[in-house]
């Protein structure tokens, strides 16, 4: 009878294992396809009863999507009252017929607690690689602007009233008081896509796009996805730029967000399915302090020390980590940014970054958009016009330097 009993038992508990209503539901692949880093506004700006479209572009496509909006930095619950989302056609005009609502936990709105995020529910949504794709929020009680993305890298268009599903808005700008910036929205993932993980690209505003012709697909993380899916490399390339940004120091004010050792484990280590980072931050580090002895000053050493530890955490949690070179800075507009001194930092730097065994690879930036071997300055060519940042042509420079064999890794 114990020998039955010991069946009986075996025999229930395999049928439970095979019952359908216990079955593992099937894994689905949540990538990142758009991130725009959250910072604080800085502003006391706030807004009531109007609609905000954003304008992002992905880099890979899928299937379905989900959103992540953040209230990083609000001293209090965030009410986003409706949400939409849907293929752009042109300039805030949307394609209807694509036109879908976002919900969270089943309903229209959501409430984000301070210093959260929110993940809506997934929905079936046609994306194509590259596309462009408009979210639209509307909030009806006073909302203020706390936390944000600086540095506009599509377009944004506001409304008066709940506007979400209208086919098009206003091509009229109005100020409502964070410049270009846009609030709240911080990812856009999709599934069902060609590309199973993602490179995160990091930085200051040499990557987040500080200068490019806006709404034009330009940033060297876009040119770079571009050429990744041409040659047929699945990966979704996002970008974890943010102007002003340092390694070692917070901004020098609120819009340049935290430090890029503090905001590291957010912006690159906590996203889903992240493979590899791209790591070129350090400028504003030396432009942004004086001498040795002022306020904010890091030595070279002090930086490298800050690389190594970006390096260690990544491969921590199964990262691959690439460093770029510092791009060179002498000549710019902005006073007291440049000297000999902290020129001798950057080369310091530099020497190291392309030395050193510690990262998987290295992109050689500074080679890339120098004048010539010996020059301290960008291309002419290259240059917006502060001879700081990169142009459209000089962001293509830098995508068009970086070996694809580097990533072929990721190659199925």
């Amino acid at each position: 009878m114990r020998l039955k009993s010991v069946f009986a038992t075996i025999a229930v508990a395999a049928a439970l294992i095979a019952s359908p209503v216990l079955a593992k539901a099937p894994h689905v692949v949540w990538v990142p396809t758009w991130y725009a880093a959250p910072e604080p506004s800085g502003s006391a700006a706030v807004i009531s009863d109007m609609t905000l479209r954003q304008i992002v572009r992905v880099s890979a496509g899928g299937s379905s999507v989900r959103l992540r909006l953040s209230n990083a930095y609000g001293s209090a619950p965030l009410r986003i009252d409706d949400i939409r989302i849907a293929r752009r056609a042109t300039g805030s005009r949307i394609d209807p017929a694509t036109d879908k609502a976002v919900t969270f936990s089943g309903h229209a709105g959501v409430t984000i607690a301070p210093g959260a995020y929110a993940l809506s529910d997934p929905l079936p949504l046609e994306v194509s690689a590259h596309a462009a794709l408009a979210v639209s929020l509307y909030v009806s009680a006073p909302t203020p602007l706390l936390t944000v993305h600086d540095i506009q890298r599509g377009a944004f268009y506001s409304a008066p009233g709940n506007q979400t599903s209208a086919a098009d808005l206003p091509d009229t700008k109005t100020d409502i008081g964070i410049g270009s910036a846009f609030p709240w929205l911080a990812e856009i993932e999709v599934s069902g896509s060609k590309a199973e993980a993602a490179l995160i690209t990091f930085g200051d505003s040499i990557t987040d796009g500080y200068g490019i012709t806006p709404d034009s697909g330009a940033t060297w993380p876009e040119l770079l996805s571009r050429r990744l899916h041409d040659a047929g490399i699945p990966l979704s390339v996002v970008n974890a730029g943010l102007s002003g940004n340092r390694l070692l120091h917070h901004g020098t004010w609120a819009r340049f967000g935290d430090g890029g050792l503090a905001r590291f484990d957010r912006d690159v280590l906590a996203q889903p399915n992240a493979a590899a980072v791209i790591v070129l931050i350090g400028i504003n580090d030396l432009g942004h302090a004086q001498g040795p002895g002022s306020a904010g000053y890091v030595s070279a050493d002090d930086m490298i020390d800050g690389l190594k530890q970006m390096a260690e955490r990544a491969h921590e949690r199964g990262l691959r980590i690439y460093a770029g070179t510092l791009l060179p800075f002498e000549g710019t507009v902005f006073e007291g940014y440049y000297s000999a001194e902290k020129e001798t930092r950057r080369q310091a730097i530099n020497t190291w970054v392309r030395g050193q065994s510690l990262f998987d690879g290295v992109f050689d930036f500074d080679a890339a958009t120098r004048m010539s071997e010996a020059a301290l300055r960008l291309r002419p060519e290259f240059d917006v016009g502060d001879q700081l940042h990169p142009n459209d042509t000089g962001t293509a420079a830098m995508a068009g330097s970086m070996p694809l064999s580097a990533f072929d890794w990721a190659k199925k």
